[in-house]
């Protein structure tokens, strides 16, 4: 038998493993030396995903129940005008891995009111939801744009010259978040400083 391009040594790699002459052998099977084809024995690996992993799938699962808020200019206003519940902001916590000092003062409000709202019952007022929900949806394209959280966070916490500023910096107010997302989006894009 001519095979074209010296692919002889290449039939004869393959052969051996899931390709007969002519003949694709179906997945788990191999071919024998007396031209019999069996299943291979092995035994089947369980997926374990790393660390990095975890923590990605662990901060998606704190952003899924405002994942919402995000698709929907509609449902963020209603969310914002209803309030998110005091849990938002363990959920900020949480996902940005910022401490009680760097929230209150992205939220612009004192440690101990900080505090106050955590224990409370009672629904965030507007803007304290409107500030958060925009973090929620920054972390979210973050991790979408880096692929890992702590990524996103140490790009957060270096000097950007396209932005002009440290992004962790000019948190505190919408403008600085839209300026940070304006600028993953520039990322994602390709097209830096």
């Amino acid at each position: 038998m001519k095979l074209f391009f010296g692919l002889k040594s290449l039939k004869d790699k393959l052969e051996n493993n899931f390709v007969s002459i002519r003949k694709l052998l179906p997945l788990g099977m191999e071919k024998k030396k007396d031209g019999k084809e069996v299943a291979k024995d092995r035994e089947p690996k369980l997926y374990q995903p790393n660390e990095p992993d975890m923590a990605m799938w662990q901060v998606s699962d704190l952003l899924v129940p405002y994942n919402t808020y995000f698709k929907s200019p509609t449902a963020k206003l209603g969310a914002i005008k209803k309030g998110l519940q005091p849990g938002a902001i363990n959920d900020l916590i949480d996902i940005t891995g910022a401490t009680q000092t760097d929230v209150s003062r992205w939220l612009d409000i004192t440690e101990p009111t900080l505090r106050k709202h955590i224990q409370n019952t009672k629904e965030l007022n507007l803007g304290i939801s409107e500030h958060i929900i925009q973090l929620f949806e920054l972390f979210d394209k973050g991790l979408d744009t880096f692929g890992s959280l702590n990524e996103f966070k140490n790009w957060l916490k270096h000097y950007n010259v396209g932005i002009d500023a440290t992004p962790y910096d000019i948190l505190d107010t919408i403008t600085g978040i839209s300026i940070v997302m304006n600028e993953l989006i520039r990322i994602d894009y390709g097209v830096t400083a």
